[in-house]
């Protein structure tokens, strides 16, 4: 239908109509009449349909349907108001993105935030919670929203935190020790949020465990370090001012008054030197020095050199014989490691034989260690790598040592990403076996 028609409506209708309405031509003005009522009724029609599927476009887009575009032609104003509603359905999706973004980033760094963190309402309800929060209490996955916090942890004292922050209105700050499973030491921080509707609270807990634990190490060391100085020093003092007080002219006397002299001396000395490695394997830039080489005559060597001291306890000395056991590795660690765990079978077997077996696969290569000793009992094999840690502790003045060689080797092959085990049972002798990567892993010189 021509446009000035849609245009003028009903009332440009009504003017035709009286202008051909003669006498002459009634029938005429007539069909005028209805065909521009049939036209109004038409375009109506047409509208009332546009104005719904904008109607139902609006309603899409309001549930939030990305999807959903309002009709923009004819350029009319439903056309026009087509045009708009798109406009600021763009707009908003547009500007969901940006805080779809936003969240997620912010999922991001809490999920990577080493502190536990929770956001609760007014009655406790977790209403965010990130991973680390479920680490510190052995939990898989973090509190769902909703979930009454309490009813996940059970924990008196972390609610009396809670109770004490929203009833004062400030951050209260505590320590607190408990076991999930294991024990934990957490520094645990209520804050209620200022200007929130709903009252919420954010709680963060931060893991001091690992930081007590180093701490604890650290003054065990200090004390332990102490002690094992002590004893020679006070056993040089003596016999020094022994002989200073005559004893040099005691003849029957003094070659042994000198000879625990240098004994205690020895001892000092490797234990300063044994110090002195630790610290080395320790520091954050030690390197290795990688080389090919065959661990079997390695192992020779090191058995040659302690064969003497095993004679005299009386004890078998057997390598297993077996094929060459190639690998890349720092020669001189890998040798102070066969050299310490050699020298401890020795040390703590009184009688029955000390045996050495290699091997290995394509990708790693092994050496173990058997002896037929006293064996260790059950609750000490896990600290055995400590340092300073004796089994038996009435011994220590009978076998020697400092304490530090199997502290030193679980550091060489640490560095080396290889690995050691130990099995063992009172009465029933050691055996102590490490594996390294043949194609040496670790930090090494360039």
């Amino acid at each position: 239908m021509p446009g000035w028609l849609r245009s003028r409506g009903f009332s440009l209708a009504l003017a035709a109509a009286a202008l051909i309405a003669t006498p002459f031509s009634r029938t005429a003005a007539l069909v005028m009449l209805a065909l521009a009522a049939a036209h109004l009724a038409l375009a109506g029609a047409e509208r009332q349909s546009r104005l719904r599927s904008l109607g139902e476009s609006a309603r899409r887009m309001g549930e939030g349907d990305r999807e959903a575009r309002a009709l923009e032609l004819p350029g009319d104003a439903i056309g026009r108001l087509g045009t708009t509603l798109n406009r600021m359905a763009e707009l908003s999706r547009a500007r969901l993105a940006d805080l779809e973004l936003e969240r997620d980033q912010r999922e991001r760094v809490l999920s990577h935030v080493s502190d536990g963190v929770a956001l609760l309402d007014s009655a406790g309800r977790v209403l965010h919670a990130n991973q680390s929060l479920a680490d510190i209490f052995g939990l898989a996955l973090p509190p769902a929203r909703g979930t009454r916090l309490q009813d996940v942890l059970r924990l008196s004292d972390i609610d009396a935190v809670i109770e004490t922050s929203r009833r004062e209105g400030r951050t209260i700050e505590r320590e607190l020790r408990f076991w999930t499973p294991a024990e934990r030491v957490v520094r645990v921080t209520a804050t209620p949020l200022e200007g929130a509707a709903d009252r919420a609270l954010l709680l963060v807990l931060q893991d001091h465990t690992e930081a007590e634990r180093v701490d604890r190490v650290r003054r065990d060391f200090v004390a332990n370090v102490s002690h094992e100085l002590k004893t020679p020093l006070t056993s040089l003092r003596g016999y020094a001012e022994t002989l200073l007080d005559g004893g040099l002219d005691d003849l029957e006397h003094r070659e042994g008054f000198v000879r625990v002299i240098r004994d205690q001396a020895e001892r000092l000395q490797a234990l300063v030197e044994d110090l002195l490695a630790l610290s080395e394997l320790e520091r954050p830039d030690a390197r290795l020095r990688l080389e090919r080489f065959d661990l079997r005559p390695l192992v020779e060597r090191a058995m040659a050199m302690l064969r003497e001291r095993a004679e005299r306890k009386q004890l078998e000395f057997v390598l297993v014989p077996g094929a060459p056991v190639p690998l890349r590795a720092d020669r001189g660690r890998i040798e102070q490691v066969v050299a310490n765990l050699l020298d401890n079978a020795i040390k703590y077997t009184e009688r029955g034989a000390v045996t050495v077996a290699l091997g290995g696969d394509e990708a790693h290569a092994w050496c173990e260690v058997r002896d037929t000793g006293a064996g260790i009992p059950p609750d000490d094999l896990s600290r055995v790598f400590e340092r300073f840690y004796r089994v038996d502790k009435s011994r220590v003045r009978d076998v020697g040592g400092t304490g530090l060689g199997l502290s030193i080797v679980k550091h060489i092959l640490t560095l080396h990403e290889g690995d050691i085990e130990v099995e063992s049972a009172p009465g029933r002798g050691s055996r102590f076996r490490f594996e390294l990567p043949r194609e040496g892993s670790g930090p090494s010189e360039s």
